[in-house]
C-alpha cells in the first residue's frame, strides 16, 4: 500500500510530530511505501528537528529518508531552505513554487493530510 503524509502542522507541537514519526516508522517496518511532503510551517521541521538537542531528533532522523518533498516556497518563507538543501532533501516547487499532489495521486498513493 502507498501512503503519503501531506504535512502542514507547525512543528512546535511535538506531540503531533511524535505520532507522525511513530506511524511512518511503523508503516515502513511493515513494508508500506510511505512518503512525506512538508508544506507550510511543516517545512521548518528540517531545521528545528535536525538539531541534536531537539527531543525528537532521533525520531526525525529515523524517518527523514521518507521525506519525498520539501515545499520550496514555504521553505523560503520559513527560512528552512538552506537546512533542507544541506540535508540533501528534495526541495520541490513544481506547482507555483509548491508541491503538486497530482503525480502521487496518479501513482496510487492514499493521501493523509496532517
Amino acid at each position: 500500500m502507498k501512503t503519503l503524509f501531506y504535512v502542514l502542522k507547525d512543528p512546535s507541537n511535538t506531540m503531533d510530530y511524535f505520532h507522525l514519526f511513530l506511524n511512518v516508522k511503523d508503516l515502513r517496518k511493515k513494508n508500506y511505501d510511505v512518503k512525506i511532503i512538508l508544506e507550510g510551517y511543516a517545512t521548518s521541521v528540517v531545521q528545528k528537528m535536525s538539531d541534536k538537542n531537539h527531543p525528537l531528533n532521533a525520531a526525525y532522523e529515523d524517518i527523514k529518508s521518507a521525506i519525498a518533498a520539501v515545499c520550496k516556497g514555504c521553505a523560503i518563507a520559513t527560512k528552512s531552505l538552506e537546512a533542507a538543501e544541506a540535508q540533501g532533501l528534495p526541495v520541490i516547487g513544481n506547482l507555483d513554487n509548491h508541491v503538486a499532489l497530482e503525480p502521487y495521486i496518479k501513482d496510487g498513493y492514499s493521501i493523509i493530510v496532517f
